[in-house]
């Protein structure tokens, strides 16, 4: 067996590995029974240098204690080229395996295309340095993990819950039993803590699946021209020190530039740029020519294919797009229902820090926080939003600060979680029983969960249909209320709740809440 062959092995191997490395991680980023998590489970974007550049170009200090690992990715890459996309990265090998079950199309590109992926990184970039963060959007290591987070794990649980409900309630011999001794260790270790659901699953899978279909025009279409991760590791390979040889196609053998997933090998030179050192020209040479060996360069071997044009009309895009969606009016001035987890930072640098990863999502307990759509503006697209209808902030629960991989989450000590204000809980009188209908509920006083309550009762005599009664009217102490949510999730009322959680005295605002009685 050829050296090169040797390499191509190990790559799939360490590809398969990384793939399940992560998805690992990713079953980790639940609760255990435990609100600490022993798993580095944001590693995927600690090595992310889109997170990286993201953290850097947001206001306040950077976050390296969390993100250096994306720096060592970025240096390797100077030293041994474009090798995260082919060994690493989870949506390339995901491509690569789906491509051979989909098939994978047979039209040549114009290499035109390539650019694309430049010039949105330079069109994020300047957006960035603008105040507009949109990374997140384009980010392979992102969308991988929202499509998992929103559309396939929420089917995985789904499918194996309905797997366990079938054999425990239609026995099967043999199987059944089987089936229900596994239920226990499956439930603790490789489930969520309860059925997830997430708003966007539909939208974010779509999304999801437009990429995999670009297999079928082209293998790696989306690597090739559009990932702008791969643009920036391009930049940054094309004086790499691992270098090919032949340094070019062979005059009696073109099957490398038919053969190479990512066009690398041209009649002029082997792009640095575009190789992801992938070793499967060792295989394809039928003359076994083809090496990879150490050896300086002290110019790139081939230009990329950016033209001055293009890279005017990026940066220029950017100069443009960002103030534009900047003057928009502040998002919380009509919705004032955008409830940010505890924890995050004000809500302009929360907006430039999140990578919409979607881990804090993930490791959410009681289903409070769900991807935006255009609640948060046209940049807060699958931000994560505390939708206190579906779901509440647990009171003991400082999960999602910890899995946070850009510091857009504070991680907070229970203490301070406990007193961190999210919102402030308001009543409509109109809907709420006690006071629409003149009916006795205690649901949201019972379910309040700070030390003191932060809802008690006002008993008034009230008279409804003709009739006198003495009755509890609930009342919100504004300053123990720390916007929890659990009060709209367990109110009563079918369809809007009559207890809502506005944004009011938001700790990350840095204002401090007002003393007082609501209704008072």
């Amino acid at each position: 067996m050829s050296s090169v062959n040797r390499w191509r092995r190990l790559r799939r191997s360490v590809q398969l590995l990384c793939l399940l490395g992560f998805l690992i991680l990713f079953v980790a980023t639940e609760y255990r029974g435990e609100d600490r998590l022993s798993w580095p489970v944001s590693l995927l974007f600690r090595i992310d240098p889109l997170a990286l550049i993201a953290d850097l170009l947001a206001p306040g200090a950077p976050h390296l204690s969390l993100l250096w690992p994306a720096l060592l990715v970025l240096l390797l890459t100077a030293i041994a080229g474009r090798f995260f996309c082919g060994w690493i990265c989870p949506l390339g090998t995901t491509l690569d395996g789906c491509g051979a079950v989909i098939g994978r199309g047979k039209t040549v590109v114009k290499p035109g295309w390539r650019q694309i992926k430049y010039l949105l990184l330079i069109f994020l970039s300047v957006a960035a340095l603008l105040g507009v963060q949109l990374f997140g959007l384009f980010d392979p290591l992102a969308i991988f993990l929202r499509t998992l987070t929103f559309a396939l794990y929420p089917t995985y649980n789904l499918g194996a819950n309905a797997l366990f409900d079938a054999a425990w309630q239609h026995p099967v011999p043999v199987l059944s039993p089987a089936i229900n001794q596994l239920f226990p260790f499956w439930r603790d270790h490789l489930m969520a803590f309860r059925p997830p659901f997430f708003t966007l699953g539909l939208f974010t899978l779509l999304i999801f699946l437009c990429i995999l279909a670009l297999e079928r025009i082209e293998r790696r279409f989306w690597c090739k021209n559009l990932c702008p991760l791969g643009g920036l590791l391009g930049l940054c390979s094309r004086y790499a020190l691992l270098r090919r040889t032949p340094s070019r196609l062979c005059s009696d053998c073109a099957l490398c530039a038919s053969a190479c997933r990512m066009a690398a090998v041209g009649t002029e030179a082997v792009r640095k740029s575009e190789c992801i050192r992938c070793f499967d020209c060792g295989d394809y040479c039928p003359y076994r020519r083809v090496a990879f060996s150490w050896s300086p360069q002290p110019r790139p071997e081939v230009s990329t294919d950016l033209t001055r044009r293009g890279v005017l009309v990026a940066a220029a895009s950017g100069l443009l797009i960002a103030p534009s969606i900047r003057i928009e009016p502040d998002a919380r001035l009509h919705n004032s229902t955008l409830l940010r987890p505890p924890g995050a930072v004000d809500e302009a640098e929360f907006l430039r820090r999140c990578i919409r990863c979607g881990e804090c999502m993930k490791v959410c307990i009681g289903s409070a926080l769900h991807p935006a759509f255009l609640q948060a503006g046209v940049t807060g697209l699958w931000t994560p939003l505390l939708m206190a209808r579906l779901g509440y902030c647990e009171y003991n629960c400082t999960l999602c600060g910890q899995v946070c991989p850009t510091g857009a989450i504070k991680e907070l000590s229970l203490e301070v979680k406990r007193k961190t204000v999210i919102g402030l809980a308001v009543f409509d009188k109109n809907l709420c029983l006690p006071y629409a209908r003149g009916e006795e509920c205690l649901v949201c006083e019972e379910h309040c969960p700070t030390g003191k309550k932060a809802i008690i009762f006002d008993e008034r005599d009230v008279t409804y249909g003709g009739v006198t009664r003495r009755l509890k009217q609930p009342v919100v102490v504004k300053s123990l209320c720390i916007g929890c949510g659990i009060c709209e999730t367990k109110c009563p009322v079918e369809g809007v709740s009559a207890i809502r959680v506005i944004h009011e005295g938001e700790s990350r605002r840095q204002r401090d809440a007002s003393a007082g009685l609501d209704g008072y």
